[in-house]
C-alpha cells in the first residue's frame, strides 16, 4: 500500500506541474488585452517658424594646434596657361639612309605634301627635332609632338 501513497502523490505532483506549464502556455498566447483610453488631442495648426541667421566669420590661425609651427602661406604659382596649338596633318612615312655619310632622311608628309627632312629642318614652320626608324619628335609654335611610324 505504500507504493500506491507513493504513486498517487507523484501522479498529484506531476499533473499539477504539466497544468501550470499548460496555463502559461495558453496565457501567453491568447493574452487579454487591456482596454485603452481614448484621448482627444487638440491640433494647433497655428504654426509660426522663426527663423534666424546665424552669422559667424573663419579666421585664419597662423599657428598649427597640434604641431605648434607657424604655417606658411602658399605662393600663387605665375604659371601661364598656353593656349592649344592646332596641328598641322603629319605624318612619318619612314627613312633612308646615305650610304655615303650614314646620315638618315626621313619621309614626313604634312598637308598632304611629302617632304624629305634632316634633323634641324623646317617646312610649313614645323621643324624636325629628333627621329629613329619608329618614330619623329617634330616642334611646331614651340610645342614637341612624336609621330609613330604609319605602315
Amino acid at each position: 500500500m505504500k507504493t500506491k501513497k507513493k504513486t498517487y502523490v507523484l501522479l498529484i505532483l506531476v499533473l499539477g506541474v504539466w497544468g501550470t506549464i499548460g496555463y502559461k502556455v495558453v496565457s501567453a498566447l491568447n493574452p487579454e488585452l487591456p482596454e485603452v483610453e481614448q484621448h482627444s488631442f487638440v491640433a494647433n495648426t497655428n504654426f509660426k517658424v522663426e527663423t534666424q541667421i546665424d552669422t559667424f566669420s573663419i579666421k585664419t590661425v597662423n599657428r598649427d594646434p597640434f604641431l605648434g609651427t607657424l604655417l606658411k602661406k602658399e605662393k600663387k604659382s605665375g604659371a601661364i596657361k598656353r593656349a592649344t596649338v592646332q596641328w598641322k596633318a603629319i605624318t612619318y612615312q619612314g627613312t633612308i639612309k646615305q650610304n655615303k655619310t650614314k646620315q638618315q632622311i626621313f619621309i614626313v608628309t604634312i598637308n598632304g605634301n611629302q617632304y624629305l627632312l634632316k634633323k634641324g629642318q623646317s617646312k610649313d614652320s614645323i621643324t624636325l627635332v629628333y627621329g629613329n626608324t619608329k618614330s619623329v619628335t617634330m616642334r611646331y609654335k614651340k610645342r614637341l609632338k612624336s609621330f609613330t611610324l604609319k605602315k
